[in-house]
């Protein structure tokens, strides 16, 4: 039987009106202008049900066209409702996460029960979030246990299958003969969100300019036939990874969630669509290029703010930044021509995995000045980024100077784990992390260096007095702070050079 319809169940969690409550999938449309913005503990999440959103209004409105389209919806201060509800209305069948033959983002006949080598049974639901526990994953923020599967409620299990089929990585399956499976689009990559004071400048920065041509080749999965197990079994469809609406709701693995009547604790699993590799860009997506020139997205690190790679998707550095960047940038430097003001930001929300295994997930939030991809900005940051990581070198090179003094002629490996224990570096990058969204706030004007120069002395200086502090007051550690002080002159004295 059809049940819980995702454009009318309360399931995407917004804030509205000074609190947060769950809405359906037609109304964040329809009432987009009066929600203030998703929100969710969940960076996964947030990025997941954009992406759902938007796929959705860029195949109900068929556009926007070009930018001046948008900017006339902007003006309007609300989506075209009647295109909207005709759309939703013709494809409200295909919306319920239970359906005997279309379950939303579902294969409806996957198998639960075992069959010998080729499904070991049904898997807990936590499966489809990777900071909950379950088979080899690492616990993130979870202490669940396979035995122990807490049951989900239906608007949970439904942004837990959206995340899945937007984040999970590749590996391992050995399900209906694919031994392995590939990972989803935003596996091994970090989506950019610029936001609005509401969502719908949110979703209308995003929606970024969406031709006929790109269009008629393009079909989100709700307007394909409903997949089969014969069609995923030893991955039998693939599809181009292509199509703006197709990448954002693409069905990565099959699953079937199995209901309990109130709520889903385990669910059917195997393989879902292979995508075949195609020149395609995801719009949410920034690039660099490789050593032969090839595109690679930029990932999250786990040992690194995502700030410091930012240079490396400006053209000067041979990379390029997400489409939806772009397009947020020319509606607000057309705006802010026009006299209108307001703040917005930039999230860059994703996960940091290694291979199958997600080690982290992160949400950094940083200023959206006006006009962050104009040339004097890119020229800003591209130096000033640069200058941070030739400070934290020179810094680097400090701290192995600072062990040579203390421990004397010591193995090289010994020298650097001591150089690494050191608070030098680790304090240098802390103090940076919460000057960059200053820098970046005014990252076009004529002072940002200026400035950006300041916060890099003043980083290094409180790093450095911190680890004199951390060294001793022996004989030994005197002559390495005296050393110390030397060089650290020196790579400051070096920093005044460049920045003039």
């Amino acid at each position: 039987m059809k049940k819980f319809s995702l454009l009318e169940e309360p399931w995407i969690p917004v804030f509205r009106e000074g609190r947060v409550e769950e809405v359906g999938l037609r109304e964040a449309l329809l009432q987009a202008h009066n929600i203030t913005r998703i929100e969710t503990p969940s960076p996964l999440e947030e990025a997941a049900l954009h992406r759902l959103i938007l796929a959705v209004l860029h195949r109900a409105l068929m556009g926007p066209k070009d930018k001046w389209e948008a900017l006339e919806w902007w003006e309007e201060g609300r989506f075209p409702e009647d295109p909207i509800r005709a759309y939703l209305e013709e494809y409200q069948d295909r919306f319920f996460l239970f359906h005997p033959d279309a379950p939303f983002l579902q294969v409806a006949d996957l198998p639960d029960t075992p069959i010998p080598k080729e499904n070991p049974g049904p898997r807990p639901w936590t499966t489809l979030l990777p900071e909950l526990a379950s088979g080899n994953n690492p616990t993130l923020f979870d202490h669940t246990t396979e035995e122990d599967v807490p049951k989900a409620t239906y608007a949970q299990a439904a942004r837990a299958l959206l995340v899945h089929q937007t984040f999970t990585p590749g590996g391992l399956l050995r399900r209906f003969g694919v031994p392995s499976a590939k990972g989803a689009p935003l596996a091994g990559a970090a989506a950019f969100l610029p936001t609005g004071e509401n969502l719908f400048q949110t979703l209308l920065l995003n929606l970024v300019p969406y031709s006929s041509t790109e269009a008629r080749e393009d079909a989100p999965v709700w307007e394909a036939p409903p997949l089969r197990l014969r069609d995923v079994r030893e991955y039998r469809t693939k599809w181009p990874l292509s199509g703006r609406t197709r990448v954002y709701t693409w069905p990565a693995r099959g699953v079937r969630l199995l209901d309990e009547g109130d709520g889903v604790r385990f669910m059917a699993y195997g393989p879902g669509v292979e995508p075949i590799p195609t020149p395609f860009r995801d719009p949410m997506v920034a690039y660099r290029s490789d050593a032969k020139g090839n595109p690679l997205p930029l990932r999250l690190d786990v040992d690194r703010s995502f700030w410091r790679d930012f240079s490396s998707m400006l053209p000067v550095k041979e990379g390029s930044p997400p489409a939806s960047l772009a397009h947020a940038d020319e509606i607000l430097r057309t705006l802010k021509e026009e006299g209108e003001k307001g703040s917005r930001s930039l999230r860059v929300l994703g996960q940091v995995s290694d291979q199958a295994k997600v080690l982290d997930i992160r949400r950094e939030v940083y200023p959206l000045p006006k006009g962050i991809l104009s040339d004097v900005a890119k020229l800003n940051l591209s130096s000033a980024l640069e200058q941070a990581e030739d400070l934290g070198q020179g810094l680097r090179a400090l701290a192995f100077v600072l062990a040579r003094e203390v421990l004397g002629n010591r193995d090289p490996q010994e020298l650097s784990s001591f150089a690494r224990s050191l608070p030098l570096g680790r304090l240098y990058w802390h103090a940076l992390d919460g000057a960059f969204p200053g820098f970046l706030a005014r990252v076009g004007e004529g002072e940002a260096l200026g400035l950006w120069q300041e916060a890099l002395k003043r980083a290094a200086v409180e790093a450095w007095a911190a680890t004199r502090l951390f060294l001793g007051t022996e004989a030994r550690h005197l002559k390495a702070v005296a050393e110390g002080e030397r060089v650290l002159g020196r790579l400051l004295g070096e920093l005044k050079e460049v920045v003039k």
